[in-house]
Formats: structure tokens, C-alpha cells, sequence
């Protein structure tokens, strides 16, 4: 990519969430900022994904996927999920389970259960489009969401 499409690129202002999966070895959870409601009727969200990832392959196996709407006081804490060995990720994350089964941490705003309903090639990312099958709020008096702007407004998920 050209450096100055990248430079626009980078003054784009998204929110930070976790995505968590579970799968027959255990759960997981990544950092995403490309995730956005895409449906009302039905309700749906569209969640983009390096193919890389563990949790790539994780999610087209489980076919289900959880987004945990993040506060900002939680910007130093969701490091733990930058980690390479996932199966610890949540060792130190206090969570509780979805109805789908999924991680939810107890500090986030709230949660979305999602089911795989696409999976869409978008070039190096897969654009996953989740039904929403349940959901709620968990901590509904913070308000102010963890995004880009937390990360000096620049978040190149580039490995």
C-alpha cells in the first residue's frame, strides 16, 4: 500500500474490542478494531480479521464468535490478550460465560453473541458476518468506549 493511502488510513477512528471464541482446546480472545453493525433487521455485525490469526481459523471452526464492547479504563488491561500463548489469555481476565458459551469479560460495557453466517474474502482479512443471537450490557454506567483515539489514534494490526 502507498504510504500516503496509509497515512488517511490511519486518521480513520474505530473502537477497540475483544473478540472471544472457544473451541474444544480452550478459549481465545484477539484485539479488533474493524467490527461494525451491518443490519438492523435482522440484526447482524461485520467483523474483519487478518487470516493469519488464530482466532481466524478458531472462529471458521467454532462458527461463533462473541464482540465485548470495551471502556477505556480497560486499555492497559486488554494487553494480556497480545500475548503469543493464547491458552493463557485469560488467566488474569475476570469473565464469566455467554449464553453461547463464550467469554465475556466482567469489566466490559457489554457483549454480542454472534453466529458465523459468511464468511467473505476481503484480501489479506476474511469479513465475517455474525447473526446476533443474544447479548446485553454488563457494565451499562461506563460510557465511554476504548478506541483508536486510546492508541495515540493509530492502530495498524499489521502482524
Amino acid at each position: 500500500m502507498e504510504k500516503e493511502w496509509q497515512d488517511v488510513f490511519d486518521r480513520f477512528t474505530y473502537g477497540i474490542y475483544l473478540v472471544t471464541v472457544s473451541t474444544d482446546e480452550g478459549p481465545n480472545g484477539m484485539i479488533a478494531s474493524w467490527v461494525t453493525q451491518c443490519s438492523h433487521e435482522p440484526p447482524r455485525l461485520a467483523l474483519a480479521i487478518r487470516k493469519n490469526r488464530l482466532s481466524h481459523a478458531q472462529i471458521l471452526e467454532a462458527k461463533k464468535f462473541c464482540i465485548n464492547v470495551l471502556p477505556r479504563e480497560l486499555a492497559g488491561a486488554i494487553q494480556n490478550f497480545k500475548i503469543a500463548e493464547w491458552k493463557k489469555k485469560f488467566s488474569a481476565a475476570g469473565h464469566c460465560l455467554s449464553p453461547r458459551g463464550l467469554p465475556v469479560l466482567n469489566g466490559c460495557i457489554g457483549y454480542l453473541d454472534c453466529l458465523l453466517e459468511k464468511a467473505i474474502d476481503a484480501g489479506d482479512h476474511t469479513l465475517f458476518i455474525g447473526a446476533i443471537a443474544a447479548g446485553g450490557m454488563k457494565n451499562p454506567e461506563k460510557t465511554e468506549t476504548l478506541s483508536t483515539l486510546d492508541y495515540k489514534g493509530v492502530y495498524r494490526g499489521s502482524t
